[in-house]
């Protein structure tokens, strides 16, 4: 019996040494030294195409246990496109890491013009990093909070994407990693396009933002549908198209309201950038255009809402090359004007994909019928 009994004990002493010696390495090797730590300093993720590049830069930490971990309330139900207001349209369907995105532009595209200036994110990011996918999904709600932000707002012209970087910097503690996120320059010297800084910036948004103005005064008398039949006709009197890409800004407001040319998309900005300060609800949207000669290419145009209906314009292809001597006749100057689905949609095709690595957005539903009185134009 006692025989047994130390039998027991011995084997009682054994688990209990290696118990221990478990604990010690946790604790010691482990929690304090973190030597299981990945070592690497940066890591490349791929898949953000077209813009935000993104870094991983991993740094070992002691003692930071407490380190405070901030997470969005992810809530992936889109509102109905319906329902939107065209302020913020593209930002209501974005799903929360990617609303957290849109709002650190927004809040701090004052301070972005500098050029240089870091969003700090803290660890908003951080379960989702540690989730299975998280770096990709990241990416995604990234690149189409970006895409949200410009196709909400016009005034957007001056940054350059590329040159944006997407840096997280890891904290492990053992066997937990802590993940904070910023945007900023990176390695570059700013993420501003050539030729703007923060005082050209100033001049040319005070240059739009009165020509707006005057617009919107020589045209308040007018019921709705005249103010967007007037504003149309504005841009096809004073925009040419650029063909040769010969603007420092062809696809921006800067191109088409100030420089003169411009090609679709900155027709189309700066038609919505106008709608915005009368008042008339208007949505930037993009696809494909196939023109008589049935050449199919990327192609940008705007719908606006007028009596509760939303209709198409595209005041581009209203906009036509003349060679020669000839002149815009009225069924070719309002050939897309006020259209709805059943003759719009022959030519044009929406993509709800606005880039590549991006969520598809969708956009409103348009009337099947043109809106009444657009027979008396075209």
């Amino acid at each position: 019996m006692r025989e047994n009994k130390g039998k027991v004990s011995l084997i009682l002493l054994i688990i209990v040494v290696l118990l221990m010696g478990f604990i010690a390495y946790e604790v010691i090797i482990v929690d304090i030294f973190g030597i299981l730590h990945n070592d690497d300093p940066v890591i490349n993720i791929g898949g953000i195409t077209n813009n935000i590049k993104t870094v991983i830069e991993f740094a070992k930490e002691e003692n930071e246990e407490n380190v405070e971990i901030v997470e969005p309330i992810i809530n992936n139900n889109m509102a109905s496109s319906e329902n939107m207001s065209t302020s913020s349209y593209y930002y209501n369907q974005l799903d929360n890491y990617g609303k957290v995105i849109y709002n650190g532009f927004k809040d701090n595209i004052e301070k972005m013009k500098s050029g240089t200036y870091a969003i700090d994110f803290g660890t908003q990011f951080n379960n989702l990093l540690n989730s299975e996918g998280g770096e990709e999904k990241l990416n995604i709600a990234f690149q189409s909070a970006w895409n949200a932000f410009t196709y909400d707002n016009m005034d957007i012209f001056y940054i350059d994407v590329e040159s944006l970087t997407l840096i997280t910097k890891t904290t492990t503690v053992g066997s937990k990693s802590t993940h904070s996120v910023e945007l900023s320059n990176g390695d570059n010297t700013d993420y501003l396009k050539s030729g703007f800084n923060s005082n050209v910036i100033k001049s040319r948004l005070n240059v739009l933002e009165a020509m707006r103005e005057e617009i919107k005064r020589q045209v308040e008398n007018y019921d709705e549908f005249e103010k967007v039949r007037q504003v149309h006709n504005w841009l096809i009197n004073n925009v040419e198209y650029d063909k040769d890409l010969s603007a420092d800004e062809p696809y921006s407001i800067i191109g088409a309201m100030i420089e003169g040319k411009a090609v679709c998309e900155g027709y189309a900005r700066s038609f919505k950038y106008i709608m915005d300060e009368i008042g008339i609800p208007c949505v930037l949207v993009s696809g494909t255009g196939t023109n008589s000669n049935g050449e199919t290419e990327s192609h940008a145009w705007n719908y606006v809402k007028l009596d509760e209906k939303w209709y198409a314009i595209d005041v581009t292809w209203d906009d036509p090359i003349i060679v020669g001597n000839g002149y815009v006749r009225d069924e070719i100057r309002y050939e897309n004007f006020l259209r709805g689905s059943n003759k719009f949609f022959k030519s044009h095709e929406e993509d709800g994909y606005l880039s590549s690595n991006s969520m598809k957005f969708e956009f409103p539903n348009i009337e099947k019928e043109d809106c009444p009185g657009v027979e008396y134009y075209g």
